[in-house]
């Protein structure tokens, strides 16, 4: 016959159900048979984390939003992605959470400091060989053949029974052993788990969002930049009773993407984490001066070249500081500003001409402008 079962999934039989069904017929014997399902590695507590922006500017301002259970502390952590590179087992993890389980599941029989409990052999059966028309024979034992015992005794599970669960062992006339049938009777298995005696086995069970728009400022404003952490931020959120939070944070001053993700605890559902969530902090171009080491006579002229990088397209304008140490030309015609594509560079280069001895500061000032003009297949806002 064919029967199906339906076994409800949760979070509260991760990471693996061990499932057992077993029968009695008649005669007393059990049938039984078990099965492993390794589950998904959820839990209870459903913990979302976000940033709104997903990119942004250094020393600008984002927020860190959380999902979870009402009235839920939430732990969270953002660090440098080259932290998680070098250590990528800092990074908390659903697999990382349920490997730090004592125990997974239950096997086999042990009691104390790893010392095996195993039940006494029953008293072996004496039966004589059997002869059919001049053919003996012999009763034989299956070598890995498994009974009811050894499927409860792998799922470390103990039985009370006066039902037969083993195999009897059968005793032949030069004192070998074998294996035979069971013999008839009535009863009823009953299991119960074996308490803090047992054998752990491990089980070896293991995005980015692009939407920032950016606004040219009304004014200039000079920032140095100077906050590189590597941990961005360690802080305790406590969430509301609707089950949502928002932290403000600010973006440091490393160009690189941020990696964060949150734990939370509650006393209705538990623990609960995150996915990992990126912000990624950028410019929106980038600028290079590239000099000569120095100037000697009879060579009292050079050509700083100015490197500028963009990852998006702009029209940028490029200013080298008067000084009354150099004179400085153009080695290029000059323009009111230049159009930098996506992932393109563009350089601009002075002839600059010494006018003193000793050290030289060449001052440079980039900024971006707002033009109907069109750069590239684009026109900048």
């Amino acid at each position: 016959g064919v029967f199906s079962l339906q076994l409800s999934v949760q979070a509260d039989i991760a990471p693996v159900a061990q499932v057992l069904v077993y029968t009695t017929v008649p005669s007393r014997e059990v049938i039984a048979d078990s099965a492993k399902f390794n589950t998904e590695l959820c839990f209870n507590n459903k913990v979302d984390l976000s940033f709104s922006p997903s990119e942004g500017l250094p020393s600008s301002n984002a927020h860190l939003q959380f999902q979870a259970s009402p009235n839920s502390l939430c732990a969270v952590r953002a660090v440098d992605k080259s932290v998680l590179l070098m250590k990528p087992e800092a990074d908390l993890s659903p697999t990382s959470v349920y490997n730090l389980l004592p125990v997974k599941e239950f096997h086999g029989y042990v009691y104390g400091s790893n010392v095996p409990v195993e039940e006494p052999q029953w008293n072996c059966i004496t039966m004589e060989p059997i002869v059919r028309n001049g053919i003996t024979y012999v009763p034989v034992m299956g070598v890995n053949e498994e009974d009811t015992y050894s499927i409860l005794k792998e799922m470390g599970l103990k039985v009370f029974t006066n039902t037969n669960v083993r195999k009897p062992w059968v005793c032949g006339p030069s004192n070998h052993i074998y294996a035979a049938h069971q013999s008839a009777g009535i009863g009823a298995p009953g299991a119960m788990a074996v308490p803090a005696m047992y054998e752990m086995r491990t089980s070896d069970i293991l995005a980015e969002r692009a939407s920032a728009q950016l606004s040219t400022p009304t004014e200039v404003t000079e920032t140095v930049r100077k906050y590189f952490p590597e941990t961005w931020i360690w802080s305790l959120v406590p969430i509301s009773p609707e089950g949502k939070a928002d932290l403000e944070v600010t973006i440091p001053d490393t160009i690189t993407e941020w990696k964060a993700n949150a734990f939370c605890t509650s006393a209705d559902t538990g623990f609960g984490l995150s996915p990992t969530v990126s912000l990624r902090a950028f410019q929106p171009f980038f600028v290079e001066l590239t000099m000569p080491y120095s100037v000697v006579p009879p060579c009292l002229s050079s050509s700083p070249f100015l490197n500028c990088t963009s990852l998006y397209n702009w029209q940028v304008s490029v200013t080298l500081a008067q000084s009354t140490h150099f004179l400085a030309t153009l080695v290029e015609k000059e323009e009111e500003s230049h159009c930098l594509c996506e992932n393109v560079r563009k350089t601009v280069a002075w002839l600059v001409t010494p006018k003193s001895l000793g050290q030289v500061e060449f001052s440079v000032t980039t900024e971006a402008l707002q033009s109907q003009q069109p750069c590239g297949n684009y026109i900048v806002e």
